[in-house]
């Protein structure tokens, strides 16, 4: 099976991106047989939506130091923990420790802002619908969108 997890607080500005970007995108994925679980915060949540053999997208905030609203896309295989996600240890990692059949990629969505502040930056507000085609190309991959 196919799923999509988002992952993100919306209480911290654009650490929220992925769920946004996600509920953005829900009905399109669901159309198209994938399954979406807003996870936020909760890892144990996002655990126990997941099975051996689960196709996985991890949808989060990054800061790689790249152009705000820039994707990059990840192996789940290839994916290490020096990269700067705020949820990369809890879940990412607990999913590789506990299935071993679980392939995948982590797309992560570079942030312009992180503070207390409820909702995404004004930035990547202005860019959501590039971001949230971009982030559907490479779930979808060449697959035909069923809107």
């Amino acid at each position: 099976m196919i799923k999509v997890i988002a992952l993100g607080n919306t209480l911290m500005e654009d650490d929220g991106i992925g769920i946004v970007v996600v509920n953005k995108l829900k009905e399109t994925l669901e159309k198209n047989n994938i399954d979406v679980i807003i996870g936020e915060t909760d890892f144990d949540f996002c655990i126990s939506q997941i099975q051996d053999g689960d196709f996985i997208f991890f949808v989060d905030a990054a800061f790689y130091g790249k152009c705000p609203g820039e994707i990059t896309v990840t192996p789940l295989n290839k994916y290490k923990n020096k990269c700067y996600f705020q949820h990369n240890i809890s879940a990412i990692d607990m999913v590789k420790s506990h299935f071993k059949n679980i392939k995948g990629y982590v797309i992560g969505i570079e942030i312009s802002s992180v503070s207390f502040k409820y909702g995404i930056s004004n930035f990547l507000k202005n860019i959501i619908h590039v971001i949230s085609e971009n982030v559907l190309k490479e779930i979808l991959g060449g697959k035909t969108i069923e809107v």
